[in-house]
């Protein structure tokens, strides 16, 4: 009985030190625990719901991720199964770091039942390079669907890029997905190929309303069922890498291209023992190029190797610290010199930020305080501005250079959480 109870003691103690690391002797915490409770990843979270808030249409809207998101280290199997891993974290625990672009390449090849079936594998598309102990595909779904379910990321909406080679089973592929993610899934009408008009683009507000927040795309289309749940995708010839950026405000694309499509970037860090060194060809993800992604309104990213500080680079609306609500009296939103926003007694006085139907940015000469805004926009400008914020990081910086030019202080934006404590939305 005592070794029985020494065991149960010993496992009780194991299970708490789970989330714990061990670090040169000594422990440290999981440093995705260490993130969820970081205040960057409190200002992620306000930053996507407020984009949910103003029901922005998904080619707007900020999907930062991951690439070939399956091929992770801590997926490590025998024979070299995802020996040449492009991250260093599982499914799941990328999305606790705020990864909104998942992506992942099935193939119908061998499995460990040695009969063929749904794999995740980092392979060619004659399935050369996968391996029989790659994991099925259900398991990567398992992740998914654990995330979305919980009631904490109710107001989350995810983009699930799968890369298919399926040899023609894609019914298989469609039934497993329904099988443990139907309730979430997106339905599209039309065909698979008919990618939506910027009017017609699905919006996160409406589909976090739905309870419809998995939206599914896929490189290729197949029967009228498959073309009920995805389309293909979106971001289609608009994908580049770090290396073939050119940074603001050339864009690389067209603004006809970002405000009807979704723009793609990604990288690559496969080496396969320098007879192909992915850095090399695709460049890397940094601090400036990232950023200056963001002022493009490039909006779907693909990480290799995304870790909490990457993470925290899709930062582009609230200033270091903010929103901090000091005092319990900050409930309107400004803007500073950088950029970026700040939290302000509601009654202060500064100038605002108007917009126009076409998205051009005015400053009023004129100011008060918060509640003032929509009419002093009005007034100066013949009801044809509207007082606004920024949405994206590419009217964030359009609005920015609006403010330069006519020299102006802090501006009110009209976003407020004056009826919920964290909650910005736009107000009179």
């Amino acid at each position: 009985m005592k070794r029985i109870l020494s065991i149960l003691i010993f496992s009780l103690f194991l299970g708490a030190m789970g989330n714990l690391y061990a670090s040169r002797g000594s422990v440290v915490e999981n440093p995705i625990d260490v993130f969820e409770k970081s205040f960057e990843n409190k200002v992620l979270s306000i930053q996507r719901k407020t984009q949910v808030n103003a029901n922005l249409p998904v080619h707007r809207a900020l999907f930062y991720g991951t690439h070939n998101s399956y091929n992770s280290k801590s997926y490590a199997g025998p024979f070299f199964s995802y020996a040449f891993p492009n991250q260093k974290y599982s499914i799941g625990e990328q999305l606790r770091l705020g990864a909104r672009f998942i992506e992942l390449d099935v193939h119908w090849t061998l499995g460990t039942r040695a009969r063929k079936e749904l794999l995740l594998c980092h392979g060619q598309d004659n399935h050369v390079g996968c391996n029989v102990f790659d994991r099925p595909f259900y398991k990567g779904l398992e992740e998914v669907r654990d995330w979305v379910s919980n009631v904490s990321n109710r107001n989350e909406v995810l983009v699930l890029y799968i890369e298919d080679k399926f040899d023609g089973h894609s019914s298989e592929a469609l039934q497993t997905l329904k099988d443990y993610l139907d309730p979430w899934l997106y339905r599209y009408s039309g065909s698979c190929s008919d990618i939506p008009s910027p009017e017609n683009m699905p919006k996160l507000g409406d589909m976090v309303a739905s309870n419809k927040r998995i939206l599914l795309m896929s490189n290729g289309c197949y029967d009228s069922q498959w073309s009920g749940y995805f389309k293909k995708i979106f971001f289609g010839a608009s994908t580049g890498s770090p290396k073939e950026f050119k940074g603001y405000p050339d864009c690389n694309y067209s603004r006809a291209t970002y405000n009807s499509s979704m723009v793609r970037f990604f990288n690559d860090t496969t080496n396969y023992f320098g007879f192909y060194d992915g850095v090399k060809e695709s460049g890397s993800f940094t601090d400036a190029n990232i950023q200056s992604m963001l002022a493009c309104e490039v909006n779907v990213f693909g990480i290799d190797q995304f870790d909490p500080d990457f993470a925290k680079k899709a930062i582009w609306s609230w200033n270091s610290s903010e929103p901090n609500n000091w005092a319990g009296s900050e409930h309107c939103a400004v803007v500073w010199s950088n950029g970026r926003w700040n939290d302000l007694n509601c009654s202060s006085w500064n100038r605002f930020s108007c917009k126009d139907a076409s998205g051009n940015w005015y400053v009023t000469s004129g100011g008060g305080s918060w509640s003032s805004g929509n009419s002093q926009c009005s007034s100066e400008t013949g009801g044809r501005y509207k007082f606004s914020a920024p949405l994206t990081p590419y009217e964030n910086r359009k609005l920015l250079e609006a403010k330069n030019s006519v020299s102006a202080g802090d501006l009110w934006i009209n976003l407020t959480d004056q009826t919920s404590e964290g909650n910005w939305l736009s107000g009179y």
